[in-house]
């Protein structure tokens, strides 16, 4: 990896790197390679073919997709042709997808094949967009250029993020050119990563955790990726770890949990290359890194980091290096990277007091996208509210508390309940109800719905999983529904949320979300 500053965009990124390494390979897919050339080709044919359909400076164009070396291109493609990227959550339903499309206002969709069916139902309603398959637009169309194609303004949007939130709408987080390329350069150091590193991405690339860290990072260190298109069966991804010979292993806190379990031939860890763990999305129980035997099974560091979207993602890792690393913290900021705790007049507190984590950097978001107010409540004075709550220790160890947004994390999905609850207030059989997430354990959430249904209706538990099902993705449906006849308040009428996540709610193992059938 060159030199490289915070004052270039991703697509001159790319063919720089593309330049100078042009026959190394870049991402590896069920059993192809694509060079760092043959890939800044896929870029350039999508950005010809997205103008040719009138993308003009700025539009937005969504990615409709599950993981394929077809999505990096058509997201870089259209960051080269000055457009802005918007990748859809591939878990949400058709009116999720269509508000989204609305409020980004895009006027072109790209979507793979997986995603025929949803399109043609969203099309019939959306006169104005453009939808066009994935693997066409990226279609390589030779070495051309992008001719008289001006140097993109790095603090341009290169993407916007739609991340839901307390007011039961999504927000559009908007991240700029600089904001990505800090954030990775950040890591980077924070890691150690070189030229050398192979990392894998099984997470959902439309995750802002999973394209920073498996896309970006080694993108502009020169490294490789071996791309996966889904989760399931979790055996070709421990196959392709030693194939492949991956090093940088990146995961969500219930694949860590899972894999410390699970039974695996003895001479599976022999063959492993790993030199780092990586978990994100989702707190990590202490007990996987401290109590259990994770590390002394596989050999290899896990690391816990802590960010949000709107930061680009990451804030805080645990640093490397043997004693360094304190289970259950989020360890320091990054490099370049500033964090405080405030109390609710924006003073900052002492070492070890609670209040709520700010952030300032260059990775701090531009704003949210037509949403003047909002962006204003979370951005002041240059710095970012993140709505947790969090200490900071002497040695500058952050460690988060609570939420002080109205939040739960499913398998590093976020679920806003007001989201939720909004949507179930629409059932005319419905009188109050409240969402909160309740621990079965070893730092799962599972969302719980408390229901006031109107006097004499007959409406059960399955009525509302499948009216809530029509209208929001189903990770965000609750998997208890728990009739009560009134909600806890204070004396000002707020429901009481604390209270109902103390109620005494047994859980089968179906009830979770995380089996270890996933893995062997």
């Amino acid at each position: 990896m060159e030199s490289l500053s915070h004052e270039k965009d991703l697509s001159t990124v790319l063919a720089d790197t593309a330049h100078r390494i042009p026959k190394r390979t870049f991402i590896r897919c069920e059993g192809k390679k694509i060079t760092y050339r043959d890939f800044s080709a896929m870029a350039t044919s999508t950005a010809l073919n997205l103008r040719a359909e009138g993308l003009k400076k700025s539009e937005g164009v969504a990615i409709l997709s599950h993981n394929c070396p077809e999505f990096i291109a058509a997201y870089f493609g259209v960051l080269r042709a000055d457009g802005v990227a918007v990748p859809i959550n591939t878990l949400l339903n058709k009116e999720e997808i269509e508000y989204i499309l609305n409020d980004a206002d895009t006027i072109i969709v790209l979507y793979s094949s997986q995603f025929t069916s949803m399109i043609e139902k969203i099309s019939n309603t959306l006169n104005r967009v453009k939808f066009l398959p994935l693997k066409k637009i990226t279609q390589s169309r030779g070495r051309e250029d992008l001719s008289g194609s001006a140097t993109v303004d790095p603090d341009n949007i290169a993407v916007i993020l739609y991340t839901s939130g307390t007011t039961g709408r999504p927000k559009g987080a908007m991240l700029t050119h600089k904001n990505i390329i800090s954030n990775g350069l950040a890591i980077i150091s924070a890691f150690r990563i070189t030229a050398k590193d192979r990392f894998i991405a099984f997470l959902p690339l439309y995750h802002s955790f999973a394209f920073t860290v498996c896309v970006i990072v080694p993108m502009i260190s020169d490294a490789s990726i071996t791309v996966i298109p889904s989760i399931k069966p979790f055996q070709r991804i421990m196959k392709r770890c030693i194939t492949d010979r991956i090093t940088i292993f990146v995961a969500i806190p219930t694949v860590y949990t899972i894999l410390t379990k699970t039974k695996m031939p003895f001479y599976f860890r022999w063959l492993l290359r790993l030199r780092l763990c990586v978990s994100g999305a989702a707190p990590l129980p202490v007990k996987t890194v401290k109590a259990s035997p994770f590390e002394r099974r596989f050999k290899v560091p896990l690391i816990e980091g802590y960010g949000l979207t709107e930061a680009s993602p990451v804030v805080c890792v645990n640093p490397l290096g043997h004693g360094k690393r304190r289970p259950g913290t989020v360890g320091i900021p990054l490099p370049g990277i500033r964090v405080k705790v405030v109390d609710e007049n924006g003073n900052e507190v002492p070492p070890d007091f609670e209040g709520e984590l700010i952030v300032n950097g260059p990775n701090v978001m531009k704003g949210y996208l037509n949403r003047i107010e909002g962006t204003a409540d979370t951005i002041k004075d240059g710095w970012l509210y993140t709505g947790d709550i969090a200490t900071i220790d002497k040695d500058g160890y952050v460690k988060i508390v609570d939420r002080k947004k109205d939040m739960i994390i499913v398998d590093g999905l976020n679920i806003y309940p007001s989201e939720v609850e909004a949507c179930l207030h629409r059932h005319p059989d419905i009188e109050e109800c409240a969402m909160v997430g309740i621990s079965p354990g070893e730092g799962k959430e599972v969302p719980v719905m408390f229901v006031v249904k109107r006097e004499e209706s007959l409406l059960n538990g399955k009525d509302i999983k499948a009216f809530l099902a029509k209208h929001i993705a189903k990770y965000k449906v609750p998997k208890r529904i728990i009739f009560v006849e009134d909600l806890p308040r204070n004396p000002t009428g707020k429901v009481l949320k604390k209270e109902l996540r103390k109620k005494p709610i047994p859980f089968r193992e179906s009830s979770l979300f995380f089996h270890t059938d996933l893995l062997w």
